[in-house]
C-alpha cells in the first residue's frame, strides 16, 4: 500500500488563523472564481513533495530525515509578503512569503543530498520558502489590490514527515512521523 507524501513544516496554530483571516480577504476579492482556498488547518511550509511511497520508502526516509534533524536545533522565520506564482499577471498560486532563515537553507540542502542517495529526484529551481494560500484555476478575472500578509515571527521546532490524502472536499494532511529539532 502507498501513502501520498511530503516533508514538511507545520505552524503554530496562531499564525494559521492570522493566515486565515487573509485567505478571507482575498475571497471577498475574489468570490466564486474557482479558487482552492486552502483551510487554515492545512497551512504548512512544504520542503519536499514526494508523491506516492511505499512502507519500506517511508522507513528509509524516515532515517534520512532523522538523521538530519538529530543535530539542528530550533530556529526562527517571519512571514513576508503576499505573492503570486508564477507572477501577479497570471497567477495560478497565491502565497504567503516567508523570510527564511539560513537554517532552513542549510536543512533544505541536507534533505536534499539525502534524498538524492535515495535515488529521488530534487527540484532543480531555486527551493522559495512560501506557504500557498489559494490554486487559481480562472485567473483571468483575479484581484489581489491591496493584500497584505501581517510579519508574524514563529519558531521551527520540528519538521514533519506528512501524509496527504485526497478527497472529494479536498485534501487531508496527517503527521507520519514528527522529528523534534533540538
Amino acid at each position: 500500500m502507498t501513502k501520498r507524501v511530503f516533508i514538511a513544516i507545520n505552524l503554530p496554530d496562531e499564525i494559521k488563523q492570522k493566515l486565515d483571516l487573509v485567505i478571507e480577504e482575498l475571497k471577498k476579492l475574489n468570490p466564486d472564481y474557482g479558487i482552492k482556498w486552502v483551510e487554515p488547518e492545512n497551512l504548512h511550509l512544504t520542503l519536499h513533495f514526494f508523491g506516492d511511497l511505499n512502507e519500506k520508502q517511508i522507513a528509509l526516509v524516515e532515517e534520512g530525515i532523522e538523521e538530519i534533524t538529530k543535530n539542528i536545533k530550533s530556529f526562527g522565520m517571519t512571514t513576508g509578503d503576499f505573492g503570486c506564482f508564477p507572477n501577479e499577471q497570471t497567477p495560478h498560486v497565491f502565497f504567503a512569503s516567508v523570510d527564511d532563515a539560513d537554517t532552513i537553507h542549510d536543512l533544505i540542502d541536507k534533505l536534499e543530498v539525502m534524498l538524492e542517495n535515495l535515488g529521488y529526484k530534487v527540484d532543480t529551481r531555486p527551493w522559495q520558502a512560501h506557504l500557498t494560500l489559494g490554486r487559481i484555476k480562472d485567473w483571468s478575472r483575479c484581484k489581489i489590490t491591496g493584500v497584505k500578509i501581517p510579519l508574524m515571527d514563529f519558531t521551527v521546532k520540528s519538521v514533519e514527515l506528512m501524509e496527504s490524502e485526497l478527497t472529494p472536499d479536498g485534501s487531508v494532511y496527517s503527521v507520519i512521523k514528527s522529528f523534534p529539532l533540538k
